[in-house]
């Protein structure tokens, strides 16, 4: 019974935003845990790209209450536009995910009008390529990495 408390707490953590440490967290515990890392990795970015979809789905509802649909045209301008649409879907969940994280950049992303049919692909990348980066960051050890 411990085994399915600690993919619980994995999957748990991995659709944890990435600002509380949820995904790396995950990791560590999958680690401590001695999971293999060829089922740990696709676990964390799955439960990962699952709470992105449903954060993703989310934000393009929140447009429907009245104050945030609102709020949310009024911050619409030209200069917020070109932006998303100079760094894109892919600059925004790789180079924005590594920034602030991916729930916010997905919300900014649906709130700025994008289809969530152009964020299923570059999000499951964005969370594999995470996943990875998390595993060795945690395995290797950030002091280890500061002084490569």
């Amino acid at each position: 019974m411990t085994s399915f408390w600690t993919w619980a707490s994995v999957i748990g953590l991995s659709m944890t935003p990435n600002l509380i440490l949820g995904p790396s967290v995950a990791v560590g515990v999958g680690i401590a845990a001695h999971y293999d890392p060829w089922v740990l990795l696709p676990v964390v970015a799955v439960a990962g790209y699952v709470e992105g979809l449903f954060v993703a789905w989310l934000a393009d509802e929140s447009t429907h209450v009245g104050f945030i649909g609102r709020w949310v045209a009024r911050m619409r301008t030209p200069r917020s536009t070109e932006l998303a649409d100079r760094w894109g879907v892919w600059g925004g969940l790789t180079l924005g995910c590594a920034v602030v994280g991916q729930e916010p950049i997905l919300v900014a992303l649906r709130w700025l009008g994008v289809d969530l049919r152009r964020i299923w692909l570059p999000l499951a990348f964005s969370n594999a390529v995470f996943a990875v980066i998390y595993y060795v960051v945690v395995s290797v050890g950030l002091d280890q990495i500061a002084n490569f």
